[in-house]
């Protein structure tokens, strides 16, 4: 573990910087979403790897997607103007909102996605990964690292 630790102490390293130089702001979906979108909502601004998810979650190709953005819509008009089922849909993006943040979680520290879910299912919090690899986390809102989650955030990844 302590060979894995140290490997994953230098990636961990390169790839923190690498996040700093390229910009860390960018946000994947927006927590504040409001009501009627029902907390699933994936910025328009993200990458284009999310709007890709995004697009084969509504069935339509990017560039149709950009255009719906483009005109301002949001994902319940483009979910009433196709024609599709709100609930399954809404599901669909939840799921590409938490793989998203999983997926950048576990590039923050280096690790795969699947090694992160692993030490998740194991109970580890976050911060408990991040300090057991020696990643120093970046500050989020003022504070530094996980601030509690409880046993389903720990399960999910929501508490970073």
């Amino acid at each position: 573990m302590k060979l894995f630790s140290k490997l994953g102490f230098i990636v961990s390293g390169m790839l923190v910087m690498a996040a700093l130089v390229a910009g860390t702001a960018v946000t994947f979906a927006q927590e504040d979403a409001p009501a009627e979108d029902g907390g699933a909502r994936i910025s328009q601004r993200g990458p284009k790897e999310a709007k890709e998810e995004v697009a084969d979650v509504f069935g339509i190709t990017v560039e149709e997607l950009q255009a719906y953005y483009d005109a301002g819509d949001r994902h319940s008009d483009i979910i009433e103007d196709l024609g599709l089922d709100e609930d399954t849909i809404r599901e669909e993006l939840r799921e590409v909102k938490q793989a998203l943040k999983m997926e950048k979680k576990a590039d923050l520290l280096g690790i795969s996605v699947d090694e992160l879910q692993a030490m998740l299912d194991e109970g580890m919090t976050f911060q408990e990964i991040a300090d057991e690899l020696g990643v120093e986390l970046p500050e989020r809102n003022g504070r530094r690292g996980n601030r509690g989650g409880g046993n389903d955030a720990a399960a999910t990844g929501d508490n970073a």
